[in-house]
Parts: structure tokens; C-alpha cells; sequence
């Protein structure tokens, strides 16, 4: 009969660092909903005759390699910059000055986003026109007599992340995990090294009654600084913890630490 703790339904962080860094510099994803490590394999057979038919005589395993599979809803600019090859972008607080022309009424024209101070010659705020501060547009009440004429106005910083302009980042990861069917008991994986494919679909508008995650995929990669003949090779592992003997010295107790060491 199966045991309790033979069972896993897990929870868990999901942690990344850039694989190249000497002292690591560990990044939360924010909430995972969904994570699996998958596996694929190439294989090729010798042939040999037996009472006149063919058959598979011995198997051979010619490429192993895996990756991961992810649910990301965290936006962070830390993870688009992963999942869009992009770089973090910057610009600092400023003002414009713009000639418009051929504007009409019932015309919307898009500015910086984030704006004040806006002052339009020869027109009138709320009068002939209303501005969108935060998102940094102006729709004309009224179409303007004196033609082209000047906008101005401030406008401020902004952060972000790039899109495609950037090469892939390998990776390591590690997950802090529990098993909810075995007492919350910790359960750890880290994976050494590894290469986040572009994700594919970004969500944007929706119409679903849950928040829209992004489905990631990363590619299993070797570490080639590892030995091959270690305990836990060139990929990753996959470890529990115990917790520490207890030490005796003349019979008596010396230390019971309720702390864990990786068994």
C-alpha cells in the first residue's frame, strides 16, 4: 500500500539568477501558478535476425536534455525583460514644444504619456479642448482657427523594458518548495543552468474572471563548470533536508538544534 508521504502536491518560490555571476544575486518571479520539468530523449536500436525476422536487438539512448515549463503572472520589468529579451529602458523628466496642424474638432492627438503645464496657443482649456494628463492626450473641443500652432508642456520620467533588444540571458534557478501532502515538508530543486526561450503570447486585453498568466518555456542546459562524475552532475538536483544529529559528549546532550542541513 502507497505511503502518505509517497504523495507531492507541491507550493513553492521560483528564484533566478544570471548564470554567469560569481556571487549570485537571486530575483523572486512573484506568483507561479503552474511549473514542470519535462524530459526528452533520441534513441536508436541495432537490428538483428532472428528466425528470419528482424527485431530490435539493443537500444541506445543518443541525446538526453529537458526543460522547464512555467505559469508567470508577475510583471515585473525584471521578468518582461526575461521573457521579451529586452533591457531596462529610462528617460528623465522633461519638457516638449510641438507644432500641430490640420487639426479638426473630435480629433484626439497622443502626447508623452504623464504630462502638466500644458499651455496651447491661442486656445482655451475645457473650452476648446480637454487634456488626458496621465495618459497625455488632447481632444480638440473646437477646431482652432490659427493654423499650425504650438503645444507645450512637462513631462515626466519614465521606467520600462525594451522589446527585442537584447540577447537571451542564461539562467540559474532554484525553487524553494513544500509538500503540502507530507506535513509542508521543504523540498528543493535547482537547475544550474538555463536558457528562456521568447515567449510567444502576452495577453493583453481580456476577457476572463482571472488574471492572464504567461506561459514560459526554458531550456535545460549543462553547467560546464561542474563535474560530471559529482554526486548531483552537470544539470541540477533535487533534494529533501534533514534535521541535525544530536550530539552527545560524555553522555550528555551538548546541542539538539531544530535546524536543517542538506542531507
Amino acid at each position: 500500500m502507497t505511503k502518505q508521504s509517497d504523495y507531492y502536491y507541491g507550493q513553492g518560490k521560483v528564484y533566478f539568477a544570471p548564470y554567469t555571476s560569481a556571487t549570485k544575486q537571486w530575483h523572486w518571479v512573484g506568483d507561479v501558478s503552474e511549473m514542470k520539468l519535462n524530459f526528452e530523449f533520441d534513441e536508436q536500436y541495432s537490428k538483428r535476425s532472428i528466425a528470419g525476422r528482424l527485431v530490435n536487438h539493443k537500444r541506445f539512448i543518443t541525446f538526453t536534455g529537458g526543460n522547464i515549463t512555467a505559469t508567470w503572472f508577475d510583471r515585473s520589468f525584471e521578468n518582461l525583460e526575461l521573457m521579451l529579451y529586452g533591457t531596462s529602458a529610462t528617460s528623465k523628466q522633461s519638457w516638449q514644444r510641438e507644432r500641430l496642424n490640420g487639426i479638426a474638432a473630435g480629433m484626439i492627438v497622443l502626447l508623452k504619456q504623464n504630462i502638466r503645464d500644458i499651455t496651447i496657443e491661442n486656445l482655451v482649456e475645457n473650452i476648446d479642448f480637454i487634456v488626458n494628463y496621465e495618459l497625455g492626450s488632447i481632444q480638440f473641443i473646437t477646431t482652432p482657427v490659427k493654423q499650425p500652432f504650438i503645444v507645450e508642456y512637462d513631462y515626466s520620467s519614465v521606467s520600462g523594458a525594451g522589446i527585442l533588444n537584447s540577447s537571451p540571458v542564461e539562467l540559474a534557478m532554484r525553487y524553494d518548495g513544500i509538500n503540502l501532502a507530507n506535513e509542508y515538508k521543504p523540498i528543493f530543486i535547482e537547475l544550474y543552468r538555463l536558457s528562456i526561450d521568447l515567449v510567444e503570447t502576452i495577453s493583453l486585453i481580456d476577457n476572463k474572471s482571472e488574471f492572464s498568466g504567461v506561459e514560459t518555456v526554458m531550456q535545460l542546459l549543462p553547467d560546464g563548470t561542474k563535474s560530471p562524475k559529482s554526486d548531483f552532475g552537470l544539470f541540477g538536483s533535487i533534494y529533501k533536508t534533514d534535521k541535525f544529529n544530536t550530539i552527545y559528549c560524555n553522555d550528555e546532550i551538548i546541542a539538539n538544534d531544530e535546524h536543517y542541513a542538506v542531507y
